[in-house]
C-alpha cells in the first residue's frame, strides 16, 4: 500500500501542512520537527511526489519511457515510435536509460514518478521479480512493457516473436547450406529466445549445436569483437555465425576481416533487427527485421489507451511477425553431403 502524507503527519505527531513544509522547503519550520518528520518519512518509506499528485488529482501528460541504452541504433527507432504516438496524442515523453542496470533503474523510476508521470513505458523487464514493476504496481500506475517482458506475463506489452527470429535464422542458413553454425549472444530474453529457435531447428535437421559453437557476449560491438576475435584464434571455424544483435553482428564481421577472414566468402554473418546502419555497414548485412518502430509505437498507443480509458483499457499481448533481409554478409555453399 502507498504511504499516505497524512500517516507521515501522524507518525511524526506534527500536521500535514507541517509535513508538506518539510517537504517542500517552502515555510521555515524548527530543526526539531525537520528531525521528526524526516524519521517518519524513513521509517514509513513515503515517497514524497515533488509535484503533489495525490492530493492535486491532476494529470501531467507525461509519459516516462526507460531503455538500455541510446548508443544502440536499436533504441533511438523505437523511441521515436513511442514519441510520434504520445505527441500526436498530446503528450510529452522523458526518456531515462539504465544500462542494464536493475538498481539505476529503479531509481530512475522513482525519479519519473516523483516528476508526476501518468504513466511508463519499460523497455527493459524480462524479470518476473523485478523491483519496477512491484514499485509501479503499489503506486496504481499505469504501464507497458515493450520489446522485452518476463516468461508468461499476463500484463499488456509488445515485443517481437524472438523465437521466430531464430528460426529464420537457421532456415535461411540451412537452406542456403550451411551446417556447421555458431550463435553470438547475451544475457536477455530476447537473445535467450532466439537461441532456443535457433537451435531447435537445426536439432529438427539432426544437428545438434555443439557448446563450442555457442559465443556468450555483451550487447556492444566491442565485447563481441573481443569474444569473436578470441574464438577465431582457436581455429576450427563455422561457415556461418548468426548474432542475436545487429550490434553483435557488427562486432562479429570486423572481428573475422580483422583475422584475414572475408564476409561471406569464409564466413556468413546473420544479425538480428536490422537496425539503421545495417545497410550501410562494412559489409551489408544480412538481418531479420523485429519490428523496432512498430514495437515502440504499438506499445506508445497502449499507454495511451491505458491513460484515457483507465480502467476500462484493453490488457493487449502482442508478438509481432519479423521479416527476412538479404543483404551481403551471407551466401550459398554447397552441403557437405552434395560434394
Amino acid at each position: 500500500m502507498m504511504v499516505t502524507i497524512k500517516e507521515v503527519a501522524k507518525k511524526a505527531n506534527v500536521s500535514i501542512a507541517t509535513v508538506s513544509a518539510v517537504i517542500n522547503k517552502n515555510k521555515f519550520v524548527s530543526d526539531d520537527l525537520i528531525t521528526r518528520v524526516e524519521v517518519a518519512i524513513n521509517e514509513l518509506g513515503y515517497r514524497p511526489n515533488k509535484v503533489a499528485r495525490s492530493l492535486k488529482k491532476k494529470e501531467t501528460n507525461l509519459i516516462g519511457v526507460v531503455v538500455t541504452e541510446i548508443t544502440n541504433p536499436f533504441y533511438p527507432l523505437m523511441f521515436k515510435g513511442v514519441e510520434d504516438v504520445a505527441i500526436d496524442s498530446g503528450y510529452s515523453v522523458m526518456l531515462c536509460t539504465t544500462g542494464d542496470d536493475p538498481k539505476k533503474e529503479h531509481f530512475l523510476l522513482q525519479s519519473m514518478i516523483d516528476q508526476g508521470v501518468d504513466g511508463v513505458i519499460l523497455a527493459t523487464v524480462d524479470d518476473e521479480k523485478s523491483e519496477s514493476i512491484t514499485l509501479l504496481n503499489s503506486l496504481n500506475i499505469p504501464y507497458v512493457l515493450i520489446n522485452r517482458s518476463p516468461r508468461n506475463y499476463e500484463g499488456t506489452m509488445v515485443r517481437i516473436n524472438s523465437c521466430k527470429v531464430g528460426e529464420m535464422a537457421a532456415e535461411y542458413l540451412l537452406e542456403s547450406g550451411h551446417q556447421d553454425i555458431c550463435f553470438i549472444g547475451g544475457d536477455r530474453l530476447n537473445s535467450w529466445e532466439r537461441e532456443k529457435g535457433f537451435t531447435n531447428v537445426l536439432s529438427a535437421n539432426g544437428i545438434q549445436v555443439d557448446e563450442s559453437r555457442l559465443i556468450r557476449s555483451g550487447y556492444s560491438i566491442e565485447e563481441a569483437y573481443k569474444d569473436v576475435r578470441s574464438f577465431i584464434q582457436k581455429g576450427n571455424l563455422p561457415t556461418a555465425m548468426f548474432a542475436a544483435s545487429d550490434v553483435m553482428a557488427f562486432g562479429a564481421i570486423k572481428a573475422i576481416l580483422d583475422s584475414g577472414l572475408n564476409v561471406p566468402e569464409d564466413i556468413s554473418v546473420i544479425g538480428s533487427d536490422n537496425i539503421s546502419f545495417s545497410e550501410d555497414f562494412l559489409i551489408p548485412l544480412t538481418t531479420i527485421d523485429a519490428q523496432t518502430y512498430d514495437v515502440g509505437k504499438l506499445g506508445s498507443e497502449m499507454m495511451v489507451e491505458k491513460l484515457k480509458n483507465k480502467d476500462k483499457a484493453s490488457n493487449n499481448r502482442l508478438l509481432l511477425e519479423p521479416k527476412m533481409v538479404e543483404r551481403k554478409s551471407c551466401r550459398k555453399i554447397e552441403r557437405k553431403s552434395d560434394q
